[in-house]
């Protein structure tokens, strides 16, 4: 590291509503030596470990979804992802049913020291209750806002939602993609508002793609470390990330599918305007508030 005045010692937690390219993001900034970039833990949907492997009906139709998790015990715990070691990492939080999620993460951030802790679960900033459950466990954390394109976010989510069928009809989709996305940020920029302006950074996910060389230095900065060429060149080998792929048995996950089965860093198209496609048939007061939230992003 290139700094010992506690660079390490605090977690960085990614906020960003889900397909917003944050398995991509944590992928690159773990190709950092002194970062460990955590697959989706979900440890703060949930009170208890207990609660949060324990069966939840809307849960049901996702299987992996705590896949994320069970790897990265199996990692931390014997350097491996193995369908054993797995298996050993679903017993071992099975044992620990009546441990705080807050318990769970402080463990595994222990393991992780000195490197940095980076977690992302898109689920966290889904709902406020989750959202403080973090920032309460962890007051002194920093916070890596990353946003997307409305439209495309729209887009990706529309897409990544239509096949489990949870919604009644098409309009309800699109008006559900669109509203998830406005309070999703809503809540992420209120929560980060009263904290001081070095404890949280936010970055366009889209400049970060196209343009890692120049924000991925910016990035390192704000968390005091390493920052040169040579270390930078590393960060865009996202194949190399410790969870991509999907394991020997292909079905482990803890990000996003369609990345972590071709991990390979690609370019995004550079964001256009906020123009509401008139056949998704939003009213004019959500592309109206979706429109300002997105200006004041930076779009």
């Amino acid at each position: 590291m290139s700094e010992s005045d506690g660079a390490g010692a605090e977690p960085v937690f990614l906020l960003a509503p889900a397909r917003s390219y944050s398995t991509v993001a944590v992928a690159m900034l773990s190709g950092h030596p002194d970062v460990y970039g955590f697959p989706e833990t979900l440890v703060f949907t949930a009170a208890t470990v207990g609660e949060l492997i324990g069966e939840r009906a809307e849960w049901a139709r996702f299987p992996l979804r705590l896949s994320g998790l069970w790897r990265a015990v199996a990692d931390l715990h014997e350097g491996g992802q193995d369908d054993d070691a797995v298996a050993r990492a679903r017993t071992w939080l099975a044992d620990r049913a009546e441990w705080s999620t807050k318990r769970l993460m402080d463990h595994l951030i222990d393991l992780v020291r000195p490197r940095v802790s980076l977690e992302k679960s898109p689920d966290t900033s889904s709902d406020d209750a989750m959202l403080a459950r973090c920032m309460t466990a962890y007051p002194r954390a920093r916070f890596l806002h990353l946003v997307r394109h409305p439209v495309t976010n729209q887009r990706s989510l529309h897409d990544h939602w239509r096949p489990a069928g949870r919604f009644r009809s098409e309009q309800a989709l699109v008006a559900e993609a669109a509203a998830f996305w406005y309070r999703s940020h809503q809540r992420i920029i209120e929560a980060l508002a009263p904290l001081p302006p070095e404890q949280w950074m936010r970055v366009r996910a889209e400049d970060l793609l196209t343009e890692p060389r120049v924000w991925l230095p910016r990035i390192l900065s704000w968390l005091r470390l390493d920052s040169e060429p040579r270390l930078v060149e590393r960060m865009l080998l996202t194949e190399h990330w410790r969870f991509a792929g999907t394991g020997r048995s292909d079905d482990l996950l803890g990000g996003d599918p369609k990345f972590l089965r071709s991990p390979a860093l690609r370019p995004v198209p550079a964001p256009g305007p906020v123009v509401f496609d008139p056949s998704w048939g939003l009213d004019d007061e959500i592309c109206d508030r979706m429109t300002t939230l997105a200006h004041s992003l930076g779009y």
